[in-house]
Order: C-alpha cells, then structure tokens, then sequence
C-alpha cells in the first residue's frame, strides 16, 4: 500500500509551483500600475517629447492589454482554487489514514508535534518514532531528487 504523504507532498508542491506563479503576475501588474502614480517633474523629458503629453493610465491599460495580465491572472486563479482543493481533499485523506507512517507525518509535519508527544498518539517507542521520520525524510528527499 503507497503512503498517501507522498502523494500529499506532490501536490503540495505542485500547488506552491502555482501560487508562485500567481505571485509573480501579480509582482508584474503592480510593476505595471506603478508607472502610473504620480512623480516629481522631469524637465528634460519635456524638451525630449517636444511637449507632447502622453497619459500615464492609458499607456498603463495598453501594456496591461498587451501582457494579456488579467487573463492570465484569471486562468491562475482558476488553477490555484482547484490545487487547493485537492490538496484539502488529499489531507484530509491523509488525517484519516490508518497508516502509522502516514499518522507520524500528520503529527510531526503538520500538526508541528515534537517526538516526545508523537510516541504518546502513537504504539512505538521514540527510537522507532525516529526512525519512520528519517524514513519519511529520505523518501522525500528522493521524489524530490527525481522529479
């Protein structure tokens, strides 16, 4: 039987592969959107444009429009609620496994218990609680190396 932590890892990654995404086209609109905010006058930009004025909000919508921010904001929404979704679903699986291995992982990595109060929730002795948690490292650590 596969632990449901490994999976549970996968898609926590997966979902913080996504939320960093989302991040970064939110960075780039606020990029964007501060061009827009007031400045202090520049007097040499005056000669050099010949003292055309240009709106600083129009070009800001004609450079929003042409990185297309707003679609990809909305497709990455869509994408992220859907990950979380199933991240929830996965660790909410993952609570209600009969798996030690997976419950030792719920303790420790989720609910952030020490060992002394893990061996007390679980049937093994520290040095066994101590070992499935190297087990479990190594395991990830693996995934982690092969993807």
């Amino acid at each position: 039987m596969s632990n449901i932590y490994i999976i549970y890892e996968k898609y926590k990654r997966n979902y913080y592969k996504v939320q960093k995404l989302y991040n970064e086209i939110l960075e780039e609109q606020e990029k964007i959107f501060a061009i827009t905010q007031p400045k202090s006058i520049e007097f040499d930009k005056i000669n050099v444009d010949g003292g055309n004025f240009s709106n600083s909000f129009d070009n800001y919508l004609i450079l929003k429009e042409k990185k297309e921010i707003d679609k990809r904001l909305n497709e990455i929404k869509i994408i992220l609620k859907e990950r979380k979704k199933i991240l929830e679903d996965k660790e909410a699986e993952l609570r209600k496994s009969k798996n030690w291995i997976d419950k030792i992982y719920v303790y420790k990595y989720m609910d952030n218990l020490q060992v002394k109060k893990i061996i007390h929730l679980v049937p093994y002795k520290e040095a066994q609680v101590y070992r499935y948690l190297d087990e479990i490292k190594k395991t990830l650590k693996e995934r982690e190396n092969n993807e």
